[in-house]
């Protein structure tokens, strides 16, 4: 079986990527791991299994986990307004803090707005004021649209609650209790930057008349000033600084790390079964263009590969991919990370990862 996903990393390097890493496990063993391609290109380091990548938005699961841990030590009510932590945040008396972690806040949105500035060490409120700003906010508990904004004041009510920063917090009641040691939170806490692999990034010239619509392939992010268009990859693991992805994609890890959060949510390792049920069991239909995500609860989203249903969560941000799933009924459980990326979430910088994913479930499998 390694030999044929080794083979599989391979011919994902073949189709352009750069570096791969991933890590899979079946009930209570130890993850197996395997990499391939460069963590650096300019130096020619190859990836190990103990590289950090920037995981985007899986960091949101890492958040939703620590808020209902909150929940559980009857340090807050997950049906209670925000308003007691955020009483000048317009509508504030009507969102539950539940619904600043299952996307139906209402809360305006900011990842399309922000500038992409990697000199600039944003604050989380000014995060939140971008998003005001910039989008529309809507009445809460409607449909489930996807939202960054909820995870930012999440992160800020978490560090509120705990007296803790939320790195701190994450790494108390979630890390340490799986002995997790390679995952962390650059936003609060320091990390070891250099086991970071270099992130690499696909921004080529629009084509005359291209769409500009995300789900239709148009830039996800404000690159202009940062990056040019060019064909060939360019190097873009500082365009988005930690800071600027607060609570809502800030984290680094590697894959087994990853493998090991989704087993210890799903064996009760870190939430009774009525806690971790606000995670998986009290989902609505969510369709997010350019995603596999079509159901979400708090943090964690039903997507289907290799014509099964898995739980967990994928995430991007500018020159890396990352995804991490548990099938209950096989009992495995997978993660990948890769460090290339692009804007358009439908190019194969973006995408190509998770038919990567889908291979590798059909060889474990078989």
């Amino acid at each position: 079986m390694p030999k044929d996903l080794n083979a599989l990393l391979d011919a994902y390097l073949g189709d352009g990527a750069v570096g791969a890493s991933l890590a899979y496990a079946r009930g209570d063993t130890t993850p197996t791991a395997l990499t391939a391609g460069l963590a650096d290109r300019a130096q020619g380091t190859p990836v190990t299994s103990d590289h950090l990548f920037k995981i985007g938005s899986c960091t949101k699961t890492f958040v939703a986990a620590a808020l209902v841990k909150l929940a559980e030590t009857g340090e807050l009510d997950l049906g209670a307004p925000i308003a007691s932590w955020f009483p000048d945040l317009p509508g504030a008396k009507t969102i539950s803090v539940r619904q600043l972690i299952n996307h139906r806040s209402g809360l305006p949105e900011f990842e399309y707005y922000i500038p992409m500035d990697p000199s600039r060490q944003w604050t989380p409120q000014q995060l939140v004021d971008i998003a005001f700003a910039s989008d529309k906010q809507k009445a809460p508990g409607g449909p489930a649209v996807y939202n960054n904004t909820g995870y930012v004041l999440a992160g800020l009510l978490i560090e509120a609650v705990a007296k803790d920063s939320l790195g701190g917090y994450v790494r108390t009641a979630i890390l340490q209790p799986l002995g997790l040691k390679n995952t962390w939170s650059p936003a609060t806490e320091t990390f070891p930057e250099k086991s970071m692999v270099r992130g690499y990034y696909h921004r080529p010239p629009p084509a005359p008349n291209a769409p500009t619509d995300i789900a239709s392939g148009g830039e996800m992010w404000r690159m202009d000033g940062v990056l040019p268009y060019r064909d060939e990859l360019q190097d873009s693991s500082d365009s988005f600084p930690f800071a600027a992805a607060y609570g809502c994609g800030d984290m680094v890890s590697t894959p087994s790390d990853m493998v090991g959060f989704m087993r210890g949510l799903f064996s009760g390792k870190l939430l009774s079964p009525s806690f971790f049920a606000e995670m998986f069991e009290h989902r609505v239909p969510a369709s997010f263009p350019g995603t596999r995500m079509r159901e979400t609860g708090a943090g964690m989203f039903r997507s289907a590969y290799a014509g099964r249903a898995f739980y967990g969560h994928q995430g991007s941000i500018p020159g890396y991919v990352a995804v991490m799933l548990h099938d209950p009924e096989t009992d495995l459980t997978i993660a990948m990370t890769s460090n290339v990326g692009s804007g358009n979430r439908l190019s194969f910088q973006a995408s190509g990862l998770h038919g990567v994913v889908d291979q590798a479930i059909r060889i474990i499998l078989d």
